[in-house]
Order: C-alpha cells, then structure tokens, then sequence
C-alpha cells in the first residue's frame, strides 16, 4: 500500500512539473524594463469567460502525442449565474454535450463530453472575487464485469 501511494505521488508532481504556458515579452514604451505577461495555452474549443485573469501558478496542461489533460485556474468578478449561462451557451456552439449542471448556493459544477473528452467547469464566488477552474482530460471506456 505504501509504495502504491508513493508511485501515485510521484506521478502527480511529474504532471504538476508539465506545466505548459505561452509568456510573451513586450517593451514597455515609456521605459526601456520588459513586462513580461503569461497567457494561458488554453484547449482547444474551450472559451474562456471574458475579463477572466489566469492564475498560472495554480494551472497546467500536459501534452503528449494525442492526450492533452490539464487544469486551468481564472478569477474575476462575474456571479454564478453568468458564469453558468455563458458556459450553457457557448459550450455546446463547440461540440460539447452537457452531462451534468449543478448550482448550489455559492457554487456551480458543470461537466460536458465530446466523443473522446471529458470538461469540468467548477465555478465558487468568494467574497471577492469568482474563481473559474476548467479541467479537461480523456474521456474514459465504460466498462462491465460481465456478470
């Protein structure tokens, strides 16, 4: 049992240390100090709710041949309903199918497929701010034990 949790540990800090982000490096045009801005390699038919910040440090997407998986963090200021009806609208323009939405107080979970993917929009108010977290992976085979 202690090995299995140790293998499984070690895979996850590989996954978080494939972390894939585009940084872009702009002049500034009253100085000559260069900003750099991080923007999000996002997925591929995923939009994005508009005016949302990326957090980097708490997202990744590891790819590799045919299988992209990952997690991307955003926050902003928008209310649970928006996010959701955005997300219900734009979604399935893009080939999602919806499978599953829940809204309870202060959070939303909605969860889409496509033929060979799976999408989770977790969506929670602070007393903030909103924070958006998309999380894409394969879809899975279900399987029987036959008996």
């Amino acid at each position: 049992m202690k090995r299995k949790l140790t293998f499984l540990s070690l895979i996850l800090l590989s996954f978080m240390g494939c972390s894939v982000n585009t940084t872009l490096t702009k002049k500034n045009t009253t100085s000559d100090v260069e900003v750099k801005e991080i923007k999000p390699k996002t997925f591929d038919n995923v939009p994005i709710y508009p005016d949302f910040e990326f957090v980097p440090e708490k997202s990744f997407i590891y790819e590799s041949g045919e299988i992209k998986i990952g997690k991307l963090v955003f926050k902003g200021n928008a209310s649970i309903d928006e996010v959701v009806n955005y997300y219900k609208a734009t979604l399935p323009e893009e080939g999602w199918k919806p499978i599953s939405i829940s809204i309870f107080g202060k959070e939303a979970n909605m969860t889409y497929t496509t033929s060979n993917r799976v999408l989770q929009v977790y969506v929670v108010k602070g007393f903030s701010e909103t924070l958006l977290v998309i999380q894409v992976g394969p879809r899975g085979e279900l399987t029987s034990s036959g008996k």
